[in-house]
């Protein structure tokens, strides 16, 4: 197991939520669906890094990341924000535009509450 320094995990989490606000903003003013692809992945990638910073465990796949989280909210949002993962990766393909729209704002919300818990 390597050594992971955890804080600038948190970090990077925080600065990956950021980035994924910004390119939600722009999406909406400009609804090229792409900038929502990509806010949609920096959600993905931020709770990967939260899962991994409150259980200090470095992991290096989805199926790591999956194992780690034993609290089933926490499994859920890990499993929505996976959707938003694919989305990204197939587009329209896996979910229409509206969906995924609302499925980024709420695993958004959610993931901010647990920070805020931090």
């Amino acid at each position: 197991m390597y050594n992971i320094q955890f804080e600038a995990v948190k970090q990077n989490m925080l600065n990956m939520i950021k980035a994924s606000k910004q390119e939600f903003e722009k999406y909406k003013s400009t609804k090229d669906i792409v900038l929502l692809q990509q806010a949609g992945e920096k959600l993905f990638n931020a709770l990967e890094n939260y899962i991994q910073f409150v259980n200090k465990i470095e992991a290096f796949s989805f199926y790591g990341i999956k194992t780690i989280v034993k609290e089933k909210s926490l499994r859920d949002l890990l499993y929505d924000a996976r959707d938003l993962h694919r989305f990204f990766y197939r587009g329209e393909n896996e979910m229409n535009e509206e969906d995924a729209e609302d499925l980024y704002v709420n695993v958004k919300n959610r993931i901010e509450e647990r920070i805020k818990r931090l």
